[in-house]
Formats: structure tokens, C-alpha cells, sequence
């Protein structure tokens, strides 16, 4: 038999591949699943939060801009979690890892810069910037003034001057959210009568309204739990400077939901307020104290729902001994869902309304130095209501409200100063109805139309008059898209039946009907630039919101918006 001599590379080859077999095999196993490769499991996508900003009141007499939508007073809410599963990837080779790409410090931003009629100047600047995926942070800025007004030009012009910061820091278990910000607006109390219009100098009736504001809240983020909460407190300053009016409102609130089965559930919301009013004037302290808890359970059993809970209200005031009470309403609410989308409900609840001067001189700029700062109290309030969809893409609501107000607020004109209001305060049994109706049609995004109504029959005790309250509100906004490049938006409102009392002549007068058409249109040269519109009361009706206060004509205004 011939012997063929192995070379002696070939033994070291042979020894070589028998010592890495062994190692290969063990790489092998790990290939599918290697050091830095997408593993099978679940991730939490979280959306970028939303940061709003603040209420800003609709007023009749001022152009209606892009203000912010948020009352500083109450804490962001977190959006809800969106879950994800991604596939398995059956991985043969180790891929090969990149580099991970570096946040950007800027994300968000919207310069806008206009200029209008009455000389108005229009300047808006919203920015977010967010470092790292550990926390984020948003400005707001916005300057919006008009020299002239309805009446004798600057004597009825106005300014509204606001900027606001908000911040969250994303922990793993909560997030932690902070806000400040501060409000420098100037009015003029031009409901005078025409008689001393000359006499009269926009610096005798400045009304000057400034407020800061700062907060802070914790909201839970482990959405799989069965207990979620939510905490926020912080500190309100306000100052009606002409009037030496100084408020300073400390506030806290919480709210919790506990789920003990499929079933059941249990919700607890809680407030407080501690207020502290000084009128330099005469001179004058009032301190005040509201607090509300109001715990609910929710028990499901398709296709029915039900809330059964009870709201405790209580109040102090160290001048109005009236306030000093506890109020104890009900919350029995029951639901039914239809196999087709309609959702019926009816129920008892009942609320007290906590009012501030901060608030009430947002809804009424020309309140005057003896206003008197009350909250509304509901204690029952009935009411029978349907949704669901018509057809597709067409949603509609119904309802009717009894509501019963042991006390309610209304701005009357003052019979010390006519131009300035007083707020009423009608106790007793003030029933209050209302019939409402709402339609929302929507074709994607290029176009939808929104039409709602609201009926209201008022019978207060002693057949006392609901002053500067409407009895009929209607509205139409329709907004058309055209492949993202240009969009226009009309709007109008009507609203009729209100009455207001004239402190001169004593008598009770019939306000004219308020029909507002507006119009505004935009459109993008490009990713970055675009131009806007805007015309408000298009018919030029002067009518009056407040008795003695005309609103503006025609109102145009166009600028430029810049987007990053």
C-alpha cells in the first residue's frame, strides 16, 4: 500500500481548524441575537409632549390671532402612550452597528411678525429645544397692540404683551413639569359719554392689567399600572395697577385613578386655593379659601356604564361671611353605548366654580374698583345627552342642562362710573336651561365644517334680569386645505337676547344683535416661509359685548410666519 506523507502545513492547518470549530460554533450561537443587534421586544414610543400655552380671552374688540391655548394654572397633560412591538429579525451576520445620530438643539419653532389696521403691530415667537431625551424645554413670546380704537382713536386703543416658559424633565417612573410666565396688558376705560370726550386723555382712563404666574406639576408615566396620579401647585400674582388692586392666589390640586378589576374603578380629583385680595384704596383685605374633593366610582357593564361619587365644596371668606360654607353635591351619571358608535347618558352632578380676580378680569377688562369677587355655585345640575355618528364622517351632539345656581355672577355697569362693571351677585334659586346642538363633518384633512348652537332660558329668583347673558349663541367655522399648500378658515358667530342695565337713565336695555364674520387664509411659499390673513367683523357691525363699549369695524391684518 502506497502512504501518501502529509505536508507539514497541512497538520498545522488541521490543528487550527479543530481549535476554532469549537469557537465558531459557540459565536454561532450567539449571532441571532449579538452585542448592540435589535433584540424581540417591546418599545414604548413616547410622543414628543405638547407644550401649550396660555389662555388668551377672545375679545370682540381686538383682531382674534394665533394665540396660545393654555391656562398656565393647570398642569400639561402627558399624552397618552403609544405601544409597539417590533417583528423579530432572523439576523445570519453580526450588522454592522452605526453611529447614532446627535440630537438637534432646536426641534421647534414659529416666528410671526404682522401688521394691521387701527396701527397695529403683531409680533409672535414660539420655540422647544430639547437636548436629550431626558428633558425638554419651550418659550413663548407675543406682542399684540393696536394704537387706535372704536372711540376717539388712542382713548379706546389697547395692548396685549405676554411671555411664558415651560419646562419637563422625563424620569423613568414620573415626569416633572414646571412653568412662568408673565402678562403686561393695557386697556383703556373708554365706555364714557360723549359729552366729556373731550375733556378726557388716554392716560386718565389707562387700566393696566399685569399677572405672573408659576408652577409646578408631576404626572405618573407607568401607564400599566392600576394606580395613576397626578399633582401640580404653584402661585398666581395679579395687580390691576390703576385701581391698586394687588391678588395673590396660591393654588394645589391632585387627581388619582385606581382600577381594582375590569369592572370597577375609582376616581379622586382635588383642589385648593388660597387667596389673598388687597384694595389700596379703600383700604382693604380680604382673604379667601376654597377646596374641593370629589371622589367617583366607575362601574362597567357592557353596554352600560355607571359614576356614582359625591363632591364636597368648601369656602371661606374673611369679609363675606356668605361664603363661609360647605356645599355637598351629588355625581350619579349613567351610560349606554350603542353597537353603532351612539353614546346616551344622562346624570345629577353639581360644582362650585372657583373665581378669581385674575380670571374675572380676563373675561372683563373693564371691571371696576368696587367688584367684588365671588365663585359660582352649582349644586345640582341636570342633564340628558347623545353623540355618535350620523353618517361617516359626520358627528353630532345633543343636550339639555337644568342648572341651579344658588349664586351666580353678572357684570353690570357701575351707577358710581358707567364706564366701568360690578359684578352682581344673584343668591337664591337661578335655574338655568339650556338646549345645545353641535354637528363636526370631516374629509381628512382638506376640509371641515363645525356648526353648533346653544339655547338658554333663564328664571331667576325675584324675576331678577340676567344681565350681559345670551340667549341664543350660533356659530359656523369651515376650514378648507389644498394640498398642504394653501388653507382658508371663515368663521362667524350670532348671538342674540342680551340685556344690560344703563345706570343713567335707570333702564333696562336690549342689546343689539352680535353678528361677527371673520376670514383667514394662509399660504405656504415653502417649507420654511409662509403668509397669512386675517379680516375680522367683515360686515363692519359695531355691536357691543359690553353695554357703552362698541367693538372695532373691519379689522385686516397680514404678516409673514417662519417655521424651523
Amino acid at each position: 500500500m502506497l502512504k501518501l506523507k502529509t505536508p507539514w502545513y497541512m497538520n498545522k492547518l488541521l490543528i487550527l481548524i479543530g481549535l476554532v470549530l469549537p469557537l465558531a460554533g459557540f459565536a454561532q450561537a450567539d449571532w441571532e441575537n449579538p452585542k448592540g443587534a435589535i433584540k424581540d421586544e417591546e418599545v414604548v414610543i413616547e410622543k414628543d409632549k405638547q407644550i401649550t400655552l396660555p389662555v388668551i380671552s377672545r375679545r370682540f374688540e381686538a383682531i382674534t390671532v394665533d394665540f396660545p391655548q393654555r391656562d398656565t394654572s393647570i398642569a400639561v397633560a402627558v399624552p397618552e402612550d403609544i405601544m409597539l412591538t417590533i417583528p423579530k429579525i432572523p439576523v445570519k451576520l453580526r450588522p454592522r452597528q452605526m453611529k447614532a445620530e446627535p440630537l438637534q438643539k432646536t426641534y421647534w419653532g414659529t416666528f410671526k411678525a404682522g401688521y394691521g389696521s387701527y396701527i397695529s403691530p403683531y409680533v409672535q415667537a414660539d420655540v422647544a429645544t430639547k437636548r436629550s431625551d431626558e428633558y425638554s424645554l419651550a418659550a413663548h413670546f407675543r406682542h399684540f397692540s393696536s394704537k387706535n380704537g372704536p372711540l376717539d382713536k388712542g382713548n379706546s386703543g389697547m395692548s396685549l404683551n405676554d411671555a411664558f416658559v415651560n419646562g419637563k424633565l422625563f424620569l423613568n417612573k414620573v415626569t416633572v413639569g414646571a412653568h412662568m410666565g408673565a402678562e403686561i396688558n393695557k386697556f383703556h376705560l373708554y365706555g364714557y359719554d360723549e359729552s366729556v370726550a373731550t375733556s378726557i386723555f388716554p392716560g386718565d382712563i389707562e387700566q393696566a392689567l399685569n399677572g405672573f404666574t408659576f408652577g409646578v406639576d408631576l404626572t405618573d408615566n407607568d401607564k400599566n399600572e392600576d394606580f395613576s396620579y397626578t399633582l401640580k401647585t404653584g402661585l398666581n400674582v395679579f395687580n390691576a395697577k390703576d385701581l391698586l388692586w394687588k391678588e395673590t392666589d396660591f393654588y394645589g390640586g391632585f387627581g388619582a385613578h385606581y382600577v381594582l378589576n375590569d369592572q370597577l374603578k375609582v376616581r379622586v380629583e382635588g383642589d385648593l386655593h388660597i387667596s389673598r385680595q388687597q384694595k389700596d384704596f379703600f383700604p382693604l383685605t380680604t382673604n379667601r379659601l376654597y377646596y374641593k374633593i370629589k371622589p367617583v366610582g366607575i362601574y362597567t357593564m357592557e353596554p352600560f356604564e355607571f359614576e356614582v361619587g359625591v363632591g364636597v365644596f368648601g369656602m371661606k371668606d374673611s369679609i363675606n361671611s356668605f361664603q363661609n360654607k360647605i356645599y355637598i353635591t351629588p355625581h350619579l351619571v349613567a351610560r349606554y353605548k350603542t353597537e353603532n358608535g351612539h353614546i346616551f347618558s344622562a346624570g345629577i352632578t353639581g360644582d362650585v366654580e372657583w373665581q378669581s380676580a385674575r380670571t374675572r378680569f380676563g373675561e372683563n377688562p373693564y371691571l371696576g374698583t368696587y367688584a367684588v369677587i365671588n365663585n359660582n355655585v352649582k349644586p345640582v345640575d341636570f342633564f340628558v345627552q347623545a353623540n355618535g355618528n350620523l353618517i361617516p364622517k359626520l358627528t353630532y351632539q345633543v343636550g339639555y342642562h337644568a342648572s341651579l345656581y344658588k349664586q351666580i355672577g353678572q357684570f353690570i355697569n357701575s351707577t358710581s362710573d358707567p364706564s366701568t362693571f360690578e359684578l352682581t351677585k344673584e343668591t337664591g334659586n337661578n335655574l338655568v336651561h339650556t338646549l345645545s346642538a353641535s354637528l363636526d363633518y370631516a374629509t381628512g384633512k382638506m376640509l371641515s365644517v363645525q356648526l353648533f348652537g346653544n339655547y338658554h332660558i333663564y328664571s331667576f329668583e325675584n324675576d331678577a334680569t340676567p344681565w350681559h347673558l345670551p340667549e341664543l349663541e350660533t356659530g359656523l367655522k369651515t376650514r378648507f386645505n389644498m394640498e398642504d399648500k394653501f388653507s382658508v378658515e371663515l368663521a362667524f358667530a350670532y348671538i342674540l337676547g342680551r340685556k344690560a342695565y344703563d345706570p343713567v337713565t335707570t333702564e333696562t336695555v336690549t342689546l343689539n344683535p352680535i353678528f361677527d364674520l371673520n376670514l383667514t387664509a394662509d399660504y405656504k411659499i415653502n417649507s420654511m416661509v409662509s403668509v397669512f390673513v386675517k379680516m375680522q367683523n367683515i360686515i363692519g357691525n359695531q355691536y357691543q359685548y359690553f353695554y357703552r363699549y362698541p367693538s372695532k369695524g373691519f379689522q385686516g391684518l397680514g404678516g409673514v410666519r417662519l417655521t424651523f
